[in-house]
């Protein structure tokens, strides 16, 4: 079998909060120059799928190489050997201004109710500007029944937890936890693999056809857990290779590289890579791929090992 990383062409989101980072930062081939909020990066979800762009496998999306039993282990892994999906969605996010306040469902609640994954998620803060803030969770002492009149009265803002954010921070968002990123912010997100959001507060903002965005307030308080607290770290660090988010639905690290970084692979999972500072080269089976900023790519399971050579940063998920 012919072993190679996984180059992915993603899918693009131009949401009305989004801006022109995703095209000046990352140098993405963007459809709307003018407003891009999202880059589905690693992306086997309906709702944007990434396709393949070297190899073997170029033009092929990444929902079509997974629905091949013939490759699915050695490719991605003994852990996905029997998953209906792939189980992770990565973006990059250009969050230009605020995003709606929402919350997602727990798997139990999403199987049952909407035939989907649930979704807990990681924001790790690629930029931001001097004041920037986010919405995770709520202030102390609010109850399920000071939420739902504030909902319904359009005043939640008040009873929300605000967190100063910095450059290098990541946050853990387990499903149930209510939030919202707020505006100049430039993120990498780490997720389930489910597109469900239960928007509970939009700031007064219209949709593309000039009305109010629909409010899902019944179902969010129904998947709402208050005793969530924020979790946040900063992950600034000189380690050449730092755990950013450990949870039961993903691992991501952070990998510095100074000139050269090489790493066993187990069989159990696939490597996805984010590259988000500098540029360098990958080496896999004895083949070497230039990478650059922005660049997001699969080490296969089988692949053994890889190394990386140059001067640059790269998030690191897993199962």
């Amino acid at each position: 079998m012919n072993i190679e990383p996984i180059f992915l062409e993603p899918e693009f989101k131009d949401y009305l909060w989004g801006g022109q980072k995703l095209k000046n930062i990352f140098h993405k081939k963007v459809k709307n120059e003018e407003c891009t909020a999202e880059s589905w990066e690693v992306s086997t979800n309906e709702n944007g799928e990434s396709k393949i762009k070297n190899g073997k496998y170029a033009g092929k999306t990444l929902t079509e190489l997974f629905a091949d039993l013939s490759v699915r282990e050695a490719i991605f892994g003994t852990k996905c050997a029997n998953l209906d999906k792939f189980p992770l969605l990565i973006k990059f996010i250009d969050a230009n201004s605020s995003l709606s306040v929402q919350v997602h469902p727990n798997n139990e609640y999403a199987i049952k109710n909407e035939n989907s994954l649930g979704k807990t998620e990681m924001w790790y803060i690629l930029d931001c500007e001097p004041g920037a803030q986010i919405i995770c969770g709520v202030k102390p002492d609010v109850t399920k029944e000071m939420l739902e009149e504030a909902m319904n009265s359009e005043k939640i803002a008040e009873y929300l937890n605000y967190i100063d954010v910095h450059k290098s921070d990541a946050i853990f968002i387990p499903s149930g936890t209510i939030h919202a990123l707020l505006g100049k912010t430039l993120v990498a997100e780490v997720q389930q693999n489910s597109n469900l959001t239960y928007r509970v507060y939009d700031w007064g903002r219209v949709g593309k056809d000039g009305k109010p965005r629909e409010l899902h307030i019944h179902k969010a308080l129904d998947v709402i857990n208050l005793e969530q607290n924020p979790q946040i770290k900063n992950i600034e660090s000189n380690s050449a290779k730092v755990s950013v988010v450990e949870s039961e639905f993903f691992m991501t690290d952070k990998i510095n590289v100074k000139t050269q970084f090489q790493e066993e692979i187990s069989a159990n999972s696939f490597l996805a890579f984010n590259v988000i500072e500098g540029k360098g080269k990958l080496k896999v089976q004895n083949q070497v791929y230039e990478i650059n900023k922005g660049d997001s790519f699969i080490v296969p399971a089988n692949a053994r090992q890889y190394e990386l050579q140059g001067e640059m940063e790269l998030l690191e998920s897993y199962l």
